[in-house]
């Protein structure tokens, strides 16, 4: 077996390796996991938001919404948080990079290619984040992914930068929602007292009636 198929063989295993780690689930197809004691993670209830600077948000038009009865008019599950180009993106919360994926929407779409990180908190609740720098360009994708600090695998405090933005067209954001139990969630009841008025106060700035979630 030459050394190129060896060293392939290798590689396959290193990331198959890496998969059964991340996503560990015992014989009823439950996950497993424990972050040791990097943190508590009984239970997510002081998480914070994801930008460094209220300064570094150019909008608010979205949060969470289970009905078409809100401001913005449709069911929305996370939080749009509208980056201008070259901020920072920090983790919401602990947890371990369990994959980093990207979509293709089709040539016809203006939001054409999303990447989606999601970093998992618990055996129950992962963090997504969905970075939209609304392009129809790969050469645009693939340099949101380089300016990406974070690989599968890596662990992240809260607070750690995960990320450049790369804002291309109007529409450039990133949603953002936490699921729990495989089940889009408010985020309100996940964020820290501060977190929780620190967001309601970017949308204040923008909206002065409009809450952070609808039922």
């Amino acid at each position: 077996m030459n050394r190129k198929v060896v060293t392939l063989l290798l590689l396959s295993l290193i990331i198959l390796g890496v998969y059964f780690f991340i996503s560990k689930r015992d014989g009823d197809g439950i996950v497993i996991f424990d972050p040791g004691e990097r943190y508590e993670s009984d239970r997510l209830d002081y998480m914070g938001v994801i930008y460094v600077n209220q300064s570094d948000i150019y909008a608010f038009n979205e949060g969470y919404s289970e009905s078409d009865n809100c401001p913005w008019g449709f069911t929305h599950n996370g939080i749009d948080y509208f980056f201008k180009n070259g901020s920072t993106v920090i983790a919401a919360a602990p947890g371990q990079v369990e994959s980093i994926t990207w979509t293709d929407n089709g040539e016809s779409a203006a939001n054409r290619f999303h990447i989606t990180v999601i970093i998992r908190f618990n055996a129950t609740t992962i963090v997504h984040y969905n970075f939209e720098p609304w392009t129809q360009n790969a050469s645009d994708r693939d340099a949101q992914l380089s300016l990406l600090q974070i690989e599968e695998g890596d662990w992240v405090a809260m607070g750690d930068k995960i990320a450049t933005f790369l804002n291309i067209g109007g529409g450039a954001h990133i949603h953002f929602g936490v699921i729990q139990d495989d089940e889009w969630q408010c985020p309100k009841q996940y964020l820290s007292e501060d977190a929780y008025n620190e967001i309601m106060s970017l949308i204040h700035s923008y909206h002065p009636d409009w809450d952070l979630c609808y039922p």
